[in-house]
């Protein structure tokens, strides 16, 4: 069986199921979204990555704490020295069995705002990668968006395509038969065979980006698409703005990766007063107990106990630590011309999904208006045609004519549904929440 067979019979069998089927069987946009949004492999990554940054906050919060340290030694120990030698009535070395236990706590009273340093770090890493784990989604969801309206948008182009195949063959066989009847002309014949070509070269076409719009479709959603269930998608214009200047202020507002570029740049500022921290003394609190027996030639056990305030600061370290700062420095402003570049990119974006918003819906409005007039056209020679005033190359003609109107309508529909959910991508509000509509 063809390629094209094995497509028309399965486009076929499609409608049959769905007409059986009925509503209450139709798998919506919706549906296969929600199934994206728990399954896709980049939004698995984006959610553990996520946790660790979660778990990054304790790891740096555990830093107010104190550090309790255990140490023990066991063995036995030989002391042979002069004066051991000396102090022994037989001149013999020491020999025993010591044992030494010890128990230190340390805690950090002050470390030149390292430490908070490090936790604000920890939360803003932690904000950023929620930050991103909302982009993904987003751009998961538009990715599917995209799958999901191209498999029906060539759907369609091809069933239009096919119709006007057999349109075209069933006049080719009207104007054969005229012929041998005596009443047609061969010329025209001729022409609506060359007719039918082009047709079926169109339809092919079409086969094959609908072979590639369900291969996409595939590896988005993890499997191919249930052609019966689908349905056109009901996009949600009821969220949109009224006016472009509304929906920049919301992009600048809510979108993911503006949002993304303010964390790393309040992460960069961070860093460099971890830097600076450097230049200031370190301050713990050491408490510390200390158990020994028979240890260095002692007899008995001994006990000690101590608290003690601990300072060390770095005097001199070669410069390292202001050149460390002057890189944080650099990467502060890059931190802020980057945010600056996503600005303006962010309202390019929100200006160019409007304007394609805009022209998509004007372009329908139009084409709708060409169909109807290609339509009275058409019917016009068809009259004229079966009253034998009229070539059947110009009945093909004007049939092509109303094709070609229905494809450009077909493709501007689409196209009209597409730029909402392109434009709430740009504003950052490609959620769940505002996609659902009244169908």
């Amino acid at each position: 069986m063809s390629k094209s067979a094995r497509i028309v019979g399965f486009l076929g069998a499609s409608a049959w199921l769905l007409a059986g089927a009925g509503v209450a069987s139709a798998n919506p946009i919706e549906n296969e979204l929600k199934y994206l949004l728990d399954s896709h492999p980049k939004i698995r990554i984006a959610e553990k990555t996520l946790e660790s940054r979660r778990i990054a906050i304790d790891e740096a919060t555990a830093l107010h704490m104190p550090i309790v340290t255990a140490t023990g030694e066991v063995g036995p120990q030989i002391i042979d020295s002069p004066a051991q030698r000396s102090s022994d009535p037989q001149g013999k070395a020491w020999r025993g069995v010591k044992s030494i236990a010890g128990l230190t706590v340390t805690q950090n009273l002050f470390s030149g705002y390292r430490i908070s340093s490090q936790v604000r770090t920890a939360n803003i890493n932690r904000e950023i990668a929620a930050i991103s784990l909302e982009g993904t989604r987003q751009t998961t969801l538009f990715d599917g968006v995209i799958a999901y309206i191209n498999v029906l948008r060539q759907r369609r182009l091809m069933e239009m395509a096919l119709e006007n195949e057999r349109t075209i063959l069933r006049q080719l066989n009207l104007e054969d038969e005229r012929v041998r009847r005596g009443s047609g002309v061969n010329v025209d014949v001729l022409q609506a065979k060359s007719r039918l070509q082009i047709a079926k070269e169109r339809r092919v076409g079409y086969e094959g980006a609908l072979a590639n719009a369900i291969s996409t479709y595939e590896q988005v959603f993890g499997h191919v698409p249930d052609l019966p269930t689908m349905i056109d998608p009901a996009p949600p214009a009821e969220v949109i703005p009224s006016s472009l200047k509304r929906a920049t202020e919301i992009a600048l507002m809510e979108n993911p990766a503006l949002l993304s570029g303010a964390g790393t740049l309040e992460m960069t500022r961070e860093k460099r007063r971890e830097t600076l921290s450097e230049l200031y003394p370190n301050i713990d609190l050491i408490g510390a107990t200390n158990y020994e027996r028979k240890n260095n030639a002692t007899e008995g056990i001994r006990r000690d106990y101590s608290v003690s305030l601990s300072a060390s600061w770095d005097l001199f370290t070669g410069g390292s630590t202001l050149s460390a700062a002057k890189r944080n420095t650099f990467d502060y402003r890059a931190s802020l011309d980057n945010y600056d570049f996503l600005t303006t990119k962010i309202i390019e974006q929100t200006r160019v999904a409007w304007q394609t918003l805009v022209t998509s819906r004007e372009r329908k409005e139009l084409l709708g208006n060409a169909v109807n007039i290609a339509s009275e056209v058409f019917d016009s020679r068809k009259k004229l045609r079966d009253a034998g005033k009229e070539t059947v190359i110009n009945v093909l003609d004007a049939e092509n004519e109303v094709n070609n109107a229905q494809i450009n309508f077909t493709t501007a529909s689409y196209d009209a549904r597409l730029a909402i959910y392109q434009l709430l991508l740009a504003m950052g509000r490609l959620q769940p929440a505002y996609m659902i509509s009244e169908r």
